[in-house]
C-alpha cells in the first residue's frame, strides 16, 4: 500500500485508498521516522478527506496515541495540516492555526506553532502519553478567541476545558486523559513548571 525509500513515504498501490486510516498511518510513520511524504501521496490523502469521517473513533485515537509516542509528534499534525485533513478529527487543534500570540512570549508566531513546539518538548521530557496529550491540548481555548482580540486570549484556560471535552468525547479518549487535559488547560498559566 505504501513504501518507504530515500526517507520518503510513497503510496504504491491502489489499496492505499481502500482504508482511509492509512492517511493517519502515513502521518504517524512520518512522525516516527522523520521522513518526508511524496507529493502525490499528499494529494491522495487530500482526496480521501471525505472518507475520514467514516473511521471509528477508536481507530483514530489509536493512531493519535501511537503518534504521541514518537520523539517528534508534531510531524503527525504537520502532515495532516499539509494534506488539509487536520480539521476532520482534530478541528480544535486546527483552529489554533493563525491564532496570534504576543511576540514577547511566543516568538514562534501563532498558537498552533507554540503547541507543536511544546508538544515536541514534552516528548523530550517524558514518555507519559497522558502528559504529552495534556501539552497538546493545553491552549485549545485560544482557538476560540476572536481575531480582533489577538494577540491576547483572555479566559482561554476556561474555554479550553470545553474544547478538550469535545475532542475527548468525539474520539473516545479515556477519561483519565481528558481529566489530565482539562487540568492542563485550567492550570498551565499558574504552573509554569508543570512538567
Amino acid at each position: 500500500s505504501f513504501s518507504i525509500s530515500l526517507k520518503v513515504i510513497k503510496a504504491t498501490s491502489k489499496s492505499f485508498i481502500e482504508d482511509p486510516l492509512r492517511v493517519y498511518r502515513v502521518a504517524r510513520f512520518a512522525s516516527k521516522l522523520h521522513f518526508d511524504i511524496d507529493e502525490n501521496t499528499i494529494n491522495i490523502m487530500k482526496d480521501l478527506k471525505s472518507e475520514l469521517k467514516y473511521l471509528s473513533a477508536e481507530r483514530v485515537f489509536d493512531e493519535l496515541r501511537k503518534a504521541l509516542r514518537t520523539n517528534k509528534p508534531s510531524i503527525f499534525f504537520e502532515v495532516l495540516k499539509k494534506a488539509d485533513v487536520l480539521d476532520v478529527h482534530f478541528k480544535e487543534i486546527e483552529k489554533l492555526i493563525g491564532a496570534g500570540e504576543p511576540v514577547k512570549y511566543h516568538p514562534e508566531g501563532d498558537s498552533y506553532n507554540h503547541t507543536m513546539l511544546a508538544l515536541d518538548m514534552s516528548a523530550k521530557l517524558t514518555e507519559n502519553e497522558k502528559i504529552r496529550f495534556s501539552v497538546l491540548v493545553h491552549d485549545l481555548g485560544k482557538g476560540l478567541t476572536k481575531k480582533e482580540e489577538y494577540p491576547h486570549h483572555i479566559g482561554h484556560e476556561e474555554k479550553g476545558i470545553t474544547q478538550v471535552e469535545n475532542l475527548c468525547k468525539r474520539l473516545k479518549i479515556p477519561n483519565s486523559w481528558m481529566k489530565c487535559g482539562k487540568t492542563s488547560c485550567k492550570e498551565h498559566m499558574r504552573r509554569r513548571n508543570i512538567l
